[in-house]
């Protein structure tokens, strides 16, 4: 039963954080500009959030972070 929990809220983070990339790419572009730009680079790293988080468990976090800022 908890596996099936896991598994689920798993699936619902690929999908949110996919789902918020695309949204913010394309939100982005509608915007245009810097504002477009800073806009759509907060959407697409919340996206990553989630989906580094369906992918890698509840410490994505540090994962994201390392990647944002290439350490």
């Amino acid at each position: 039963m908890r596996q099936q929990a896991a598994d689920s809220r798993g699936k619902f983070h690929l999908v949110l954080g996919a789902g918020l990339i695309i949204v913010g790419v394309v939100a982005g572009l509608l915007i245009g500009g810097w504002l477009g730009f800073g806009v759509g680079a907060l959407i697409v790293l919340l996206g990553d959030y989630f989906l580094i988080l369906g992918i890698g468990g509840p410490h994505a976090w540090t994962e994201i972070f390392q990647e944002f800022f290439n350490l």
